[in-house]
């Protein structure tokens, strides 16, 4: 377990933005998810990198944005499918990994790394992690390699578009039934026929993952993370492939964190060219994150032993 000294975990306010005591606990347990992680990789000899608020953080801040409060990495994809798997079996009990893979409830199309997969309600578990008793851990996005073709990058991202999209708004398309409309075109597209048995959704999910690492290294220049290019709706969105060839740590709070040697160029196509100019954005969830956590508590009445 990491170490921290008591004032790590005292309320303090950076860049005019007030960070409380218990948001320090969870950083903490998050540092300890990415130190585990982190573990694994240098055993097998995984690279990884910040990425997203992670990475400007580590860079313009050397921790967290002040109004952040998660951790983000990214690795190839190869990388991220040979992680997830290692994850599985290296990882200290109670823990555990969220993804199309191992969780046939996932929904995202990245993964996450948790400390305790429910709420903690045990006194020493509690205290194991700082009396922080949330679900707390780390995004972990794959990073896809771009077709050098203009057609064919095209084709992929449409296709990969509308899998995903039938996958994530499953409920409402068999509700319409716009379904069966969209599913032959899957199939006719992809060359796949897909099991009406009650996994359709989940069958969809990884067809997509599919869709999207669809290219490979030898073929390809650039590497992209599809779901934002796609959020984006910016096929500009994607990174040298050689940016991402080697990292350098850089410190992180009280741990380092690996970020891509070329982290100066990568941080202007996230950010832009300010991006050392604090600014405060839309993380993309709700801050902070563990509210709808308390939120489930208040509402059963819950009261832990904090």
């Amino acid at each position: 377990m990491l170490q921290f000294e008591d004032r790590f975990f005292e309320e303090e306010t950076r860049d005019d933005f007030l960070i409380e005591s218990m948001m320090k606990k969870a950083w903490a347990v998050e540092l300890e998810v990415l130190s585990q992680v982190d573990a694994v990789c240098q055993k097998y000899d995984i690279p990884y990198f910040a990425a997203y608020g992670s990475l400007l953080g580590a860079i313009r801040h050397r921790g967290y944005i002040p109004w952040d409060d998660d951790i983000d990495i990214a690795l190839r994809r190869e990388d991220y499918v040979r992680l997830l798997a290692l994850l599985q079996k290296e990882l200290p009990e109670g823990y555990f990994v969220n993804s199309y893979y191992t969780c046939e409830t996932h929904r995202q199309p990245w993964a996450s790394v948790v400390n305790t997969r429910y709420i903690l309600q045990d006194v020493e578990k509690i205290r194991q992690f700082w009396g922080c008793p949330y679900v707390c851990g780390i995004d972990v996005f794959p990073m896809d390699f771009v077709s050098v073709n203009g057609e064919e990058d095209d084709a992929q991202m449409n296709l990969y578009a509308m899998t995903f999209g039938v996958a994530q708004s499953f409920e409402e398309y068999e509700a319409s039934g716009e379904l069966y409309e969209y599913l032959p075109q899957i199939e006719r597209l992809c060359g796949v026929s897909l099991s009406d048995d009650g996994t359709m959704q989940r069958q969809l999910f990884l067809l997509a993952d599919q869709i999207a690492g669809l290219y490979h290294e030898e073929e390809s220049t650039e590497l992209t993370l599809i779901t934002s290019r796609l959020n984006r709706d910016d096929r500009s969105f994607k990174f040298p492939k050689e940016w991402f060839a080697s990292s350098v740590r850089v410190p992180f709070e009280t741990v380092t964190i690996p970020v891509p040697a070329e982290y100066d160029q990568a941080l202007r196509i996230f950010y832009g060219d300010s991006y050392m100019t604090p600014a405060r954005y839309d993380s993309g969830h709700t801050y902070p994150f563990y509210g709808r956590q308390q939120q489930f508590l208040d509402d059963n009445n819950i009261i832990l032993p904090l």
